[in-house]
């Protein structure tokens, strides 16, 4: 996920930095940043859980905090007169979050489903 962030990070960096600057690469890396962080973070509630029910009650827990700090970044940015604003964060942190949430959501769904999968039985001892 880090390394997949990190080439979004520098091939929108690149694309953004023609538009808004060169400030527009520590923009591009402080979303994929928030990005991975909340993605990470999403991800290990679901490995942390301990039943397959369970692991998808924290996939849906896992979604809700994939979206809450990146939509209140948005919301943040979108109204303030923040430097990074002006070097195009908001427009960053959509196209982190919806190349992130195909790769944490292929990453959800094995985890989930890898509960699942049933390690077989180890031979009685008498």
């Amino acid at each position: 996920l880090g390394l997949f962030l990190a080439a979004v990070a520098a091939v929108s960096g690149i694309v953004a930095a023609r538009q808004y600057g060169n400030g527009a690469y520590l923009a591009s890396a402080i979303s994929a940043l928030m990005i991975w962080s909340v993605g990470a973070l999403s991800l290990l509630i679901v490995a942390l859980a301990p039943t397959p029910q369970a692991r998808v009650n924290a996939a849906l827990l896992g979604m809700l905090i994939r979206m809450a700090l990146p939509m209140v970044a948005i919301a943040y940015f979108s109204k303030s007169n923040h430097p990074l604003a002006a070097e195009g964060i908001v427009g960053l942190l959509v196209v982190h979050y919806l190349l992130g949430l195909v790769a944490k959501t292929l990453l959800s769904v094995r985890l989930t489903s890898a509960a699942n999968v049933k390690l077989p039985a180890a031979p009685a001892v008498s």
